[in-house]
């Protein structure tokens, strides 16, 4: 952000203690915390239906890889 972008943040959030930086961190953050959350999700269901003899076990592997892989992409970009 530019003097006059910050200034204008500055000024729409008065006595505000939170600085740019930070609320780009808290959104970094939360986008990563969701993102492992469905990664997790997507496994664990993944499994159950394996387990559980839903589909096949390539296919629930191509599911949780996919998972991962996306999560490892996200994270990858938000953090860049």
């Amino acid at each position: 952000m530019d003097a006059a972008q910050q200034a204008a943040f500055r000024g729409a959030n008065p006595g505000v203690p939170v600085s740019e930086a930070d609320l780009l961190a808290l959104c970094a953050g939360l986008v990563c915390a969701l993102a492992l959350v469905w990664c997790a999700w997507v496994v664990f269901h993944a499994y159950k239906n394996w387990g559980g003899g839903a589909s096949p076990p390539g296919e629930a592997a191509g599911h949780a890889l996919r998972a991962v892989f996306l999560t490892v992409v996200l994270l990858a970009v938000v953090t860049w």
